[in-house]
């Protein structure tokens, strides 16, 4: 459930509220949003193969552990980040490992939430990050951080930490440059740029009202328009505060199911009753 009732706190204070994802819609095909890897990270954490995102080769080892970012999905000021941890020497983690005081580093800023799972084999610690930044993610370098990894039944540490990977984040969304002022109650807004991806619908702009210092309170409804003109109804899964003002990001449909979107078959958006073209 939401963190932060938006509007109530300064900006300043407010990191983001997020929805906790219990399930995917995908728009474009009944199964995944692009083509299967070979691996099923994406479906520890949100019940569906990975998505065809970007696959960074960059592998750092430290302690006789190594770090990769396996998946990276980004789109503007979001992204889905998924990091195994293996035992260089092949083996196993308890099945309780868990990765202690587990962090990301941006030098722009950001809010995120993590999970972490063991795999079944036993062989991987997988680490999921959804993040909301500040400023554009895009050549983004990021570094990971962990003190240690530990037991998670018996607090015992199974390996020696400290340990750093860094990388740099690739966006893959499409971006469109608008501008669209809206009145909803008592709060007006001027957005200035949507960005759609992988990851869902972001709408980024400004309070025009005055009241710069607070989140909006009310969000647009959203719609995502396929090319075989399925229409979705996007939900405002969080609201975050970036350099120009804030973002809303539309993930989750209206049972509040994390959605992944196949970008490509997207045709169209709707934002209240305006009506945009994706660019291809």
């Amino acid at each position: 459930m939401n963190k932060d009732k938006a509007g109530k706190k300064p900006l300043k204070n407010m990191k983001r509220g997020m929805l906790a994802a219990a399930a995917v819609l995908v728009i474009g095909t009944s199964t995944t949003v692009a083509a299967a890897q070979n691996t099923d990270y994406f479906k520890m954490f949100f019940s569906v193969k990975e998505m065809g995102s970007q696959i960074t080769d960059q592998v750092t080892i430290v302690s006789g552990i190594k770090m990769k970012v396996e998946e990276s999905m980004s789109g503007g000021k979001s992204a889905i980040i998924i990091a195994s941890f293996e035992k260089e020497d092949g083996s196993l983690f308890p099945k309780d490992a868990a990765i202690a005081t587990l962090e990301l580093d941006l030098k722009n800023g950001a809010s995120y939430m993590v999970d972490q799972q063991v795999t079944e084999d036993g062989k991987k610690l997988i680490a999921m990050f959804d993040v909301d930044s500040t400023s554009s993610l895009a050549g983004e370098k990021v570094t990971l951080r962990a003190d240690a990894i530990i037991n998670g039944e018996t607090d015992e540490i199974v390996e020696e930490g400290p340990f750093k990977h860094t990388f740099k984040v690739q966006d893959h969304s499409n971006r469109m440059d608008i501008d669209l002022t809206m009145k909803q109650q008592n709060e007006e807004v001027a957005l200035k740029t949507v960005y759609v991806s992988a990851i869902g619908i972001g709408l980024e702009g400004k309070r025009v009202d005055g009241k710069t210092d607070f989140l909006p309170e009310h969000a647009p409804i959203v719609k995502a328009i396929a090319k075989d003109n399925t229409i979705i109804e996007l939900k405002s899964s969080s609201t975050s505060t970036t350099d120009i003002g804030f973002k809303w990001q539309y993930s989750l449909d209206q049972d509040g199911n994390r959605v992944f979107l196949e970008k490509s078959k997207i045709k169209a958006i709707m934002i209240n009753d305006q009506l945009m073209n994706v660019n291809e």
